[in-house]
Formats: structure tokens, sequence, C-alpha cells
């Protein structure tokens, strides 16, 4: 016979798995019908906790063997026909392409893809989601028109994030770390004040200056490689360096080198 323990255990992983490939999101803005006579339907899979790190975007109802991408930005808009388009742009001001990942829709008249909330891009670099942050997504694509070629848009899809899990945040428990002094060393923000690219003056900035960021004195290697740990500079500088000398020089680091691997592992939230 179960024990209770074994059935709630069971009961609560259920209840995650649900929850981690629930529909996400909400759609905005008018979409105009496709060559397949349906309109281009955007939705996303998944959950709006950053820690997680787990929203799976996906658009179906189009024409079939369609060639696209997703587009993203913090901002909403409507421009109707942009370039000549079929459809409607949705999105607005800095507008991230993934490019990098075209898709086809092939026979199915569908397409996903599962996107790294640790680097969103945006039209010059990539950021890290924050939670509160609302960011809108909209699929461009391929198609075709009496006239001759042309292209169409989903509708805008805008998600909402938040963190409701536990576990060390940057701000929190990382940063404050950096700021005390060290056993025989001066803090790491005394001595980080631009140097090999750091920039630790805030906790903001410190954690753009570190997380998806190449070291210029270790490069190309990354400071902090979300969920990641051993190839992340930031971590493996206070443990087992791999390029250079252990940090901090002349000392030992007063803060905990278990909860920096921690906050890696869990996606390195802000």
């Amino acid at each position: 016979m179960r024990s209770l323990r074994s059935v709630l255990a069971v009961t609560l992983i259920g209840a995650l798995s649900s929850a981690a490939s629930a529909q996400i999101g909400s759609t905005y803005c008018t979409a105009n019908p496709n060559s397949s006579g349906s309109i281009s339907a955007i939705s996303a899979v998944g959950s709006t906790d950053v820690m997680l790190n787990d929203v799976t975007l996906q658009c179906g109802s189009l024409p079939t063997n369609a060639f696209g991408y997703f587009i993203t930005s913090q901002t909403q808009a409507f421009v109707a026909n942009p370039a000549g388009s079929a459809g409607n742009l949705c999105v607005g001001g800095q507008i991230g392409r993934y490019a990098g990942n075209i898709l086809t829709s092939g026979t199915s008249g569908a397409v996903s893809l599962t996107i790294n909330l640790n680097s969103m891009p945006a039209p010059t670099s990539t950021y890290s989601v924050m939670p509160g942050d609302t960011v809108n997504f909209q699929f461009w694509h391929r198609d075709s028109s009496p006239a001759g070629p042309t292209s169409n848009f989903s509708q805008g899809l805008e998600i909402p994030f938040d963190s409701v899990a536990s576990g060390p945040t940057f701000e929190n428990d990382i940063y404050p770390m950096l700021t005390q002094p060290n056993i025989n060393a001066s803090s790491c923000v005394t001595c980080h004040g631009g140097i090999c690219g750091l920039d630790l003056s805030t906790a903001q900035i410190a954690f753009s200056s570190l997380v998806n960021v190449q070291s210029s004195c270790c490069f190309p290697e990354i400071y902090v490689v979300p969920n990641d740990p051993s190839s992340s500079v930031f971590y493996t500088k206070l443990t087992t360096p791999t390029c250079g000398s252990k940090m901090p020089l002349g000392g030992t680091f007063a803060g905990d080198p278990n909860v920096v691997r921690d906050w890696i592992l869990a996606g390195a939230p802000f």
C-alpha cells in the first residue's frame, strides 16, 4: 500500500508538470487572414515564473511550408501593412528578432520555439527578463496573395512575468556579498570599478555586467552562464579558476561560493 507521503509527492509532481505546460499570455492586436483563410494564431505554453525559464512560443493556422520567425518587444504598437505586408505589426520600440531561428510551418501549418528568458534578443544586444516585466511577441512569416509574394503577421501575444519560486537572487543574496570587505582583501565592488569590463557600482549595473556577458580578461569565457556554474567565470574565479588567479587577489572571499553556485543553477535571477 502506498504511503501518504508518496501519494502527496506524486500529486505535487503532477501538479508542477501540469503548471509547466499551461497556456500563458493573452493575445492582443488585430491580425489579417493569411492565404490559408485563417489568421496566424500565436500562443505560448510554460510558466510565467522567470526563475523556471520555461516558455515555448507557438503559432498555428499558418500557410503550409511558410518560412518565418518570432519577434519581440516590451512595447506594444499597431502599424497596418508595414512595408507592403498583408498583415499588421503589433510590437514597437526596441524590436528583437529571432532571425537566427528561422522556422517553417511544413505540412502542419504550425511552428514552435523554446526561448531563453536570460538571453532575449534586442536590436543591438540581449537582455534578461525580470520579475514584473511584460514582454510581447509576434510571428512574422512569408505569405502569398493574388498580386504575388507578400508577408503576414500573427496577432500580438503579451506575457507578464513574475517570480514565485524560492531561492537566491542577485539583488538580495549575491550583490550584498560583493559589497562586503573580503578576508585580507577589499570588497569586490571596490576593486572592480570597470576592471575586466566589470562595473559593480549598483546591483542592476552589476547584474547587467555579469549575466551572459563575455569577460574581457578571460575572453571568450562568460561571467555568468545561467544554469551552468562550471562554465561561469564569476563562480570558477571564486573556486577553481580556469583562467588567471583565484579571486579576490591575496585574500579569501567573505561570501559563500555555494550560494553563488545555487543562484546560477536557479537561472541567475535578478
